[in-house]
């Protein structure tokens, strides 16, 4: 949001970066009302304005270090700000989150669950950090999908297990927690990645995976037997793309089927 915002400023004769973020913090104070936005998208909207205007407010100091470098876009620069931004949440009493209205430590543990990887990747990581970041459960379904809180994210998966139960897609298995995949047929695969594309579609995916961790987390309570390359290659982007097609396409059919099965989710 900062950088594409910065961007906004790219060609002004004045080049100052405090003024860029002088106009930033402005701009976060406003109330964002995208109507047009689902109320989930537009909750998840504002928890992150909210917490960039607390960061402005309190540690002005990350945004001014990767703005004022060249290559403030590129992937190694956001992964280090990421980095930055934990380790200085890992600092905080809890005193004033309560103050703000911003909750530290949902804020520590949605970057744990979305950017561990990055985070274990960092070459500046530290290896406090990775110890923390290793000793993580597994990321759960719920938690890759829309929703204020952990409470309610998982409300909603719960509602989704529910759906798939009654249109027969998944059974009971014996393990407690993990449903049989009732699909054998060819069209499985295709069925399980327009399920995904669809979520994603109506705004009920918060955080994007790799493909291998989007198969993991169905994995987590599917079972399924598909074979695991294939099974991951359905979530890649350019396999997901294909389902962003039109009604005289053979994929079509999976993705009206999903809506139809999701719109009361």
């Amino acid at each position: 949001m900062l950088i594409l915002y910065h961007n906004r400023y790219s060609f002004s004769i004045d080049d100052s970066t405090g003024d860029y973020l002088d106009d930033f913090a402005r701009y976060l104070q406003k109330p964002f009302a995208f109507w047009y936005l689902p109320s989930s998208k537009r909750r998840q909207i504002n928890l992150i304005r909210n917490r960039m205007l607390y960061l402005m407010e309190n540690n002005r100091q990350i945004y001014e270090q990767l703005l004022v470098r060249k290559d403030y876009s590129t992937f190694e620069s956001k992964q280090q700000t990421i980095l930055k931004i934990y380790q200085w949440l890992q600092t905080l009493p809890d005193e004033p989150a309560t103050k703000s209205g911003i909750d530290i430590n949902q804020w520590e543990q949605d970057l744990k669950s979305q950017f561990g990887h990055l985070l274990l990747e960092s070459e500046s990581s530290v290896p406090e950090l990775q110890k923390v970041l290793k000793k993580l459960p597994p990321l759960n379904f719920h938690q890759i999908l829309t929703g204020p809180d952990d409470t309610s994210r998982k409300q909603k998966f719960e509602h989704l297990i529910a759906i798939l139960l009654k249109e027969q897609w998944i059974a009971p298995s014996e393990t407690e927690g993990i449903y049989q995949f009732r699909n054998t047929g060819t069209g499985g695969r295709l069925q399980l990645a327009a399920l995904y594309f669809t979520l994603n579609k109506l705004g009920h995916i918060q955080q994007r995976l790799t493909a291998p961790k989007v198969a993991a987390v169905f994995n987590s309570w599917l079972s399924h037997s598909i074979p695991r390359e294939s099974f991951i290659k359905a979530f890649q982007t350019e396999q997901q793309d294909t389902f962003n097609c039109g009604a005289h396409k053979p994929r079509y059919k999976y993705v009206r089927d999903c809506s139809l099965l999701l719109r009361e989710l």
